[in-house]
Order: C-alpha cells, then structure tokens, then sequence
C-alpha cells in the first residue's frame, strides 16, 4: 500500500493567501496624495533599483523625479469569506490525494521556529520571513487543517523533515507537497506543482537544468549540492553571504554540472568555496557578534541549512565525509 505523506504546511499559505485580495496604498510624504497600486513592485520596479513601475511613468513628466523613499507604503488585506478560503483549502488537499494515487495519508503541519534558526549564525535561517506580508486568516487556517486532517503537529524540527524522515528508505511511501528541497533530500517524492512527473526517486546522483523560465533545476545530490553552492532566498541563506565575490544560480550549476560521481561533486562543491573564501576573515553575524571564517566555516553552514534530516539528530560533519571520501582539504 503506497502511503503519502503529507506536507501541509504549503497548503495553509497557499489557501489563505489566494483567499485575500492585496494592493499598497502609496501616499506621497510631503503632498499627502495617495494612488492604490496592486504591488510595491507595480509602483517602483524592481526591488533593488526602483526605479520602474508607475514611479517611472510619473517621472517622465517631471524635471526633478520623485525617490522611492519619498513615499510611505500601507499593505491592504481584505480576506474572502473564512468559509470560502477553508472550501478551497480542503479541495486543494483532496485533489493533491487523487493525483498522486496514495492509498493512504498521514498529514503534518507545523508550529514555532525550527532548530535551524539557532543553529544559523551568518544569516538569520528564515530571517526576511518576519518582514513578509502574513494572511489574514493564517491561523484560522491552520487551526482547520489540523483539525479536519487530524494532522501532527511538527515542533522544533520543520515539516520538511518530518516528513522526509518517516520516509527515507521506504519503497512504499513518499512525500507529498511543493517544496523543491525534497527534490534533493533522498525520499521519494511527489510534486503537486508538477504532477506530470509522477513520485520521483531523489535517492539518486541526479542532474541540473535550466528551465524554461531561466531558473536552474535537478534533482538527487547533485541539486542538494547545487543548493549549498548557491542561494535559497526563501530559507536565506547564501554561498557568497559573507564573501566579496559576486555569485549566482548559474555560476554554482557551472561548477557542479560536469561532475560524474559523488566525489568529484564534493571537489567541486570545495573549489566554489575556496574560491569565494581564499583567506579567513572576521565578519558580523546575523546576532551583531563577530565571527571569523573561512571557507569550511561557510560551506558547514550552507550544507546544515540545506540538509533535510534521515533521522533524529542527523547532523552532518563535512569533515567526516570528505575523509570517508578520501577528500583532502
């Protein structure tokens, strides 16, 4: 019997926020005259330049344009109906159910900060999240879900890997969700963004790819390690996060792409380091408390944030694995 485990945790963000409609009040400082745009980013552009949107539109007409900074920017937030967001939350969990053919489900949500948070001390393990917009009806959601699915309540560790241990090294089971980490965590796993792939085994070498939309893809080891060489702006942490090189998805895909075997994956993944951190340096971390580096320092870090546990306590010294692998450093 295939038995699905269920990552719920997607679903309550996903549910209460298509259940609520957003815009930014956007207020001049110094005239009080406001307009409602659909997002900060229709307004200015893109994040770091601003200097697009309906900011540029206005400016083109004037001969001293405006700054981003000379305006403030009030988030709106107006929920459909609790009845209607938790209707679609409960199909949204049926129909997953159907196209992933289990036979039986066990569900999961969590609750609290994970270990990964203390653990982090370069950049805060999910730190931009306490600046995002939260739904409306987020805890009415959870609260529903957990209730109506009967679900386990993950504490201290993170759904992810619940999940991924009540799995690993089972034929017959397999994770159930959206979150692209499972793709590299060794259980099986079925997508519900990309049914048509059926429950993948990620217990493999594997591959990268870019995909039609310019991002880089994969699966197995090697996407785990190309998560490590690169960035995870949604979990926030970064290869280059303290390093003076600039650094990217395809710079980490190039460096990993041609390797054959695990061990030459490994290699690899050491160079991008040795590359981005030649010498040691002392840097501030996440806490304000100075902290000195080097390219191991980093590379440890990055593979804890990224690394989905087995099993209980499933830490991993890379020190350890380079010498199982007759890797000198």
């Amino acid at each position: 019997m295939t038995v699905a485990h269920y990552d719920l945790d997607s679903v309550k963000y996903a549910a209460a926020s298509a259940g609520e409609k957003r815009s930014v009040i956007v207020t001049h400082k110094s005239t009080g005259r406001s307009i409602e745009v659909d997002t900060r980013t229709s307004f200015y552009g893109h994040w770091k330049k601003k200097d697009g949107g309906k900011l540029a539109e206005i400016n083109k007409n004037r001969t001293s344009p405006f700054l981003w900074d000379e305006f403030e920017y009030e988030d709106v937030q107006q929920p459909e109906p609790i009845e209607n967001i938790l209707h679609t939350a409960k199909l949204m969990v049926e129909k997953s159910i159907v196209l992933s053919g289990a036979k039986a489900v066990e569900y999961y949500i969590g609750q609290g900060d994970p270990f990964r948070v203390e653990l982090s001390t370069l950049l805060k393990y999910k730190g931009q999240r306490t600046s995002m917009l939260k739904p409306v009806l987020l805890d009415e959601v959870t609260e529903y879900l957990t209730r109506k699915f009967k679900a386990q309540v993950i504490k201290d560790i993170e759904v992810d890997d619940a999940v991924v241990m009540a799995t690993y090294g089972k034929k017959n089971e397999f994770i159930l969700g959206i979150d692209k980490d499972y793709l590299g965590s060794g259980s099986r796993f079925f997508n519900v963004n990309t049914p048509e792939k059926g429950v993948q085994n990620t217990n493999c070498f594997g591959n990268l790819y870019v995909d039609d939309k310019g991002y880089v893809k994969g699966v197995g080891r090697m996407f785990k390690l190309f998560q490590v060489c690169s960035s995870d702006d949604s979990d926030n942490y970064r290869a280059n996060c303290v390093s003076d090189l600039k650094w990217g998805d395809k710079s980490a895909m190039k460096a990993l792409q041609d390797c054959k075997d695990d061990k030459e994956l490994f290699e690899a993944a050491i160079g991008v380091f040795k590359k981005l951190y030649p010498e040691p340096k002392i840097v501030e971390g996440w806490r304000g408390d100075k902290i000195e580096v080097d390219w191991l320092y980093v590379m440890q870090e990055c593979f804890n944030m990224a690394h989905l546990h087995r099993k209980p306590n499933d830490f991993v010294d890379l020190k350890v694995v380079f010498d199982k692998m007759g890797i000198e450093v």
